[in-house]
């Protein structure tokens, strides 16, 4: 190579050199992408994690034992809103619709409640008095229908189970409903152990429909678990009373 390309060639290889790299820009874009993604996850992990939900979940349903049960409740509920307003912010909330999806948690919820309310509706109708203080079966059918079953699934599914597996989320969602009884059960423990093992063989249930048809399923079997043995007896009661 003769002496003269030499020199014409180097001086292309030092501008070559010396020129900033058109990937700089981009790795700084994902870098800050990266860094926005760890800081979403930070928030996530200390804000959202299930147990200090449910921990908050416990302080407030034990300091407010001596409470009105009407106003007790309300803030118990306002609770678990709160927690699954955070959870759907930090983006990891996941919820999907489908009819055939409802459908099948509804026929699942009847089919497990209804042997319980041939058998136990005096039972049911002592505890739905007990546990939500009204004698309004339409703000009862808001409460046990409406309200209770969506929050609860949004929080022990949605977030627990999503986050710390069937078993975790079965186990908190007997317990949060200890929170409820034990109040109205006095000083039988049998009678909360019962209860706490009753309400987490039902979070198996609507745990194992959520892993395998999703948050609708699981919410319809709920509300209608809670219709049959909550709603029902009181509303057969009224029925009976008005043809008697």
């Amino acid at each position: 190579m003769s002496p003269d390309a030499r020199r014409t060639r180097r001086p292309r290889s030092v501008r070559f050199e010396n020129t900033p790299s058109l990937a700089v820009k981009p790795q700084r874009e994902s870098r800050g992408r990266t860094e926005k993604a760890r800081s979403s996850t930070w928030l996530g992990g200390h804000v959202l994690n299930p147990y200090i939900g449910f921990l908050t979940l416990c302080g407030i349903g034990v300091a407010t034992f001596r409470l009105e049960p009407a106003l007790r409740l309300t803030l118990l509920w306002l609770v678990l809103l709160v927690l699954v307003l955070i959870d759907a912010e930090s983006g990891r909330f996941k919820a999907s619709y489908g009819l055939l999806n409802l459908g099948r948690g509804v026929l699942v919820g009847v089919v497990v409640a209804l042997p319980f309310y041939l058998f136990a509706k005096d039972f049911f109708h002592a505890t739905a008095s007990l546990l939500y203080g009204v004698d309004d079966l339409l703000v009862l059918l808001e409460r046990v229908v409406v309200l209770v079953p969506i929050l609860e699934e949004f929080f022990f599914r949605g977030v627990v189970q999503r986050e710390r597996g069937l078993l975790e989320g079965a186990l908190f969602f007997g317990l949060a409903q200890a929170l409820y009884f034990i109040p109205m059960a006095g000083g039988f423990p049998l009678v909360v152990g019962a209860f706490v093992l009753g309400m987490a063989l039902l979070g198996l249930l609507y745990g194992y429909l959520y892993q395998r048809y999703g948050l609708t399923t699981s919410i319809a079997c709920h509300v209608a678990v809670s219709f049959v043995l909550l709603v029902l007896p009181p509303l057969a009661a009224r029925i009976g009373i008005l043809m008697g």
